[in-house]
């Protein structure tokens, strides 16, 4: 091999490794929030030299951007998610659906091309978990996901998927199944941020997504 061509084969071994760097890079998980250490009595204590989470804070950033139109689209993930809201509508917070009524839920959003799309899609247990931010609870979400919504008694009535993005404290429901005891379904519970398995008959809290990979 000429040194010429040499050169060129080590320039692009270099770029593609560059490439899929770059890929890892953009796979990490996210920052969990959290920013507290906790000492063995669990007190606060200085995060300096702990190895806690509050002390490393590994993981991206997070990135939201509200598209006005009801949706928050993440950018770090290229999801698109449905805002819920306070006011009654197929949006609110406080609608329970079983697991068979969450797809329901999606093809009337489908149906209504809701902020102009036709993909809405309940998350999967892993999408769902994305919007969890540990550093906060009830609801342990990011602020994008919690805003205008006044407090967890009186809320803020009447609000809606343009003046406000509500989250309960509670448990949201996924596409994913217990391969172990398939009438389990996984679900997200936004008051601490934990999964957990529950009956399908469970009437739990649905949000629509879209795009992704």
């Amino acid at each position: 091999m000429t040194p010429i061509r040499l050169l060129l084969v080590t320039l692009i071994l270099i770029a593609a490794a560059r490439t899929a760097d770059a890929g890892a890079r953009r796979s990490r998980p996210t920052k969990t929030g959290q920013t507290l250490c906790y000492d063995a009595s669990n007190l606060v204590t200085s995060c300096a030299g702990t190895g806690q989470d509050g002390d490393l804070r590994r993981g991206e950033p997070r990135a939201y951007v509200d598209n006005g139109d009801g949706t928050i689209r993440d950018k770090r993930t290229a999801l698109t998610w449905e805002k819920l809201s306070d006011d009654g509508s197929i949006h609110d917070k406080d609608n329970g659906y079983t697991w068979a009524q969450a797809f329901e839920k999606i093809d009337d959003l489908n149906a209504a091309s809701f902020a102009g799309f036709t993909d809405w899609r309940v998350p999967n247990y892993f999408e769902l978990m994305t919007l969890v931010d540990i550093s906060s609870s009830y609801p342990s979400t990011p602020a994008a996901f919690d805003t205008n919504c006044g407090d967890a008694v009186t809320g803020n009535p009447g609000c809606t998927v343009l003046t406000c993005s509500c989250t309960k404290a509670g448990y949201g429901w996924t596409s994913s199944s217990d391969v172990d005891s398939p009438q389990y379904k996984w679900s997200v519970y936004f008051g601490t941020g934990s999964g957990a398995g529950n009956l399908k008959i469970s009437p739990f809290m649905v949000r629509a997504v879209r795009g992704g990979s």
